[in-house]
């Protein structure tokens, strides 16, 4: 009976313990939260994000690795649920939207957030695959100054021993097997240059608007989008040996 007891003491010991340990970390994330939107300075506000991100990183990463996205890797999606920790999570989370508690957890609110801008950033890669994959824009096109007019195909950046194919096939089904096959090969940044470039961005506006979404990376220059184009002509390559 003593024993008994004895355990049963230590077990409430432990679970208050616990209960006010959670406490402090809830109480921490508020505190965490209020100063990044106190801040003005960037680099300071990254400090602060930084701590938030190391608190709740293995949750971000289990989260994470229940996506398969497509054009994503890992550490794409990685990225866009830092995305929507820091301008979903932090921006609107309200510490006093709790119905069981004082105060509402932030990493529960967070959690939440992240999976809502994973799922959607899912549904909308097959809708935008479906819309951009119905253009035929070539990837040879000279985009490095602005004004560039010139519609050339996929099929520009084939081999030409090759190009007898479309005589035996539906021209423009075909340029879609190949882009369908090419746009889920590509990485995140692939498929920012890819989608700018086939609505006929100049280079230094592809610049300007894909640093303009940049949260965390480090800008990109004109260097960085023609080295994306010219890894998205291998890939083209290998898909045309796929289909071909």
């Amino acid at each position: 009976m003593v024993k008994r007891r004895k355990r049963l003491a230590e077990t409430d010991k432990k679970d208050k313990q616990r209960k006010e340990d959670r406490k402090k970390e809830i109480l921490l994330y508020v505190s965490l939260i209020n100063k990044i939107r106190s801040l003005k300075d960037d680099e300071k506000i990254e400090v602060v994000f930084n701590e938030i991100v190391a608190m709740l990183g293995v949750k971000i990463q289990q989260i994470v690795n229940k996506f398969t996205i497509p054009g994503f890797s890992t550490d794409d999606i990685h990225q866009e649920a830092l995305f929507a920790l820091r301008f979903k999570a932090i921006k609107d989370y309200d510490q006093t939207r709790s119905d069981i508690q004082e105060i509402s957890p932030f990493d529960k609110f967070a959690a939440l957030c992240i999976r809502r801008h994973l799922s959607t950033k899912l549904k909308s890669s097959y809708q935008n695959k479906s819309r951009i994959l119905n253009s035929s824009i070539s990837l040879d096109q000279d985009r490095s100054q602005s004004g560039s007019e010139d519609n050339l195909y996929l099929s520009d950046i084939l081999t030409r021993k090759h190009t007898d194919i479309f005589s035996d096939l539906n021209e423009r089904e075909y340029r879609k097997s190949l882009l369908f096959g090419l746009y889920s090969k590509l990485s995140v940044f692939e498929k920012e240059v890819f989608v700018l470039y086939c609505q006929k961005y100049s280079y230094d506006e592809m610049v300007h608007l894909i640093n303009k979404k940049r949260i965390i990376d480090e800008e990109i220059n004109v260097k960085s989008i023609d080295n994306a184009l010219s890894r998205l002509k291998i890939k083209a390559k290998k898909i045309f040996e796929k289909y071909g």
